[in-house]
């Protein structure tokens, strides 16, 4: 295992223990907070097939709950090493990190063979701080809704997320917005500026088709409702003001001829 001694103080021992443990609860969060956003931070490797996988956590989820994945069968290996591997690392240079203070604290938080003898606190134990931190985030981990990145996510996000705004409201009373959502749910979960851009666009051609399609106006009035003064200054700029520029222009001809 991996100990490092430090000198603790051995009057009022008890007092001492409960506060390292106090102190050591908000920073093992804060360590198992910071793995996950390791992980979050690496991409992902494109392991599982139809899995819309956004980073390396997404996929260390889906093995924690789908797997194991070790017979090698897609070339990676045993995936559960694999992520042991990372794991360690990661939570390894988290650790080392920390002041030696600290460490001393999260290993009395966390090991199970600490006593009432002040001299068995006075070890860091590196390996316990890991174990409590690789516990903590596979529970987070199996806890998970991976319905969302799964290969049935295009029935399961239109039934948790919604368009509004005028468009989508367009598309939701014409039986739509389902069918929407669920062709372009990779582009929504990747989520980046291109992607928003795509679907954007791609909503607002289909808005633009139901609003041709409009034989009573009411997609018309309420875009009016909502946009008046934007239509407004838009017809003005785009179309009356050119208008009224272009008859002057006419007349400035006309006089010019007529002299």
């Amino acid at each position: 295992m991996s100990h490092n001694t430090i000198q603790v103080p051995s009057d009022d021992y008890d007092r001492f223990v409960d506060a390292a443990r106090a102190a050591a609860k908000p920073e093992l969060g804060k360590l198992v907070q910071a793995t996950i956003a390791a992980l979050r931070e690496m991409d992902a490797v494109g392991m599982f097939g139809d899995v819309a996988a956004r980073h390396l956590w997404d996929e260390y989820c889906w093995q924690l709950q789908e797997g194991p994945y070790d017979d090698d069968d897609m070339g990676f290996g045993s995936t559960s090493s694999n992520f042991e591997q990372v794991l360690d690392t990661v939570i390894a240079e988290a650790l080392d990190a920390l002041p030696r203070h600290a460490l001393l604290f999260l290993s009395i938080y966390t090991r199970d063979d600490i006593g009432n003898d002040p001299d068995s606190i006075g070890s860091i134990s590196r390996d316990a701080i890991a174990s409590a931190v690789l516990e903590r985030v596979n529970q987070i981990a199996s806890r998970r809704n991976l319905d969302f990145i799964g290969p049935d996510r295009g029935n399961v996000i239109p039934m948790e997320i919604s368009l509004a705004g005028l468009a989508g409201e367009a598309l939701s009373d014409a039986g739509e917005s389902s069918d929407f959502l669920s062709e372009y749910v990779d582009q929504l979960l990747a989520g980046d500026a291109d992607d928003i851009a795509h679907v954007s666009h791609a909503l607002l051609e289909r808005y633009m088709e139901l609003l041709r399609e409009d034989e009573d106006g009411l997609l018309l009035s309420s875009l009016h409702d909502r946009f008046e003064n934007d239509i407004r200054t838009l017809v003005l700029e785009k179309d009356i003001r050119p208008a009224v520029e272009d008859a002057v222009g006419q007349l400035q001809c006309t006089l010019d001829e007529e002299s």
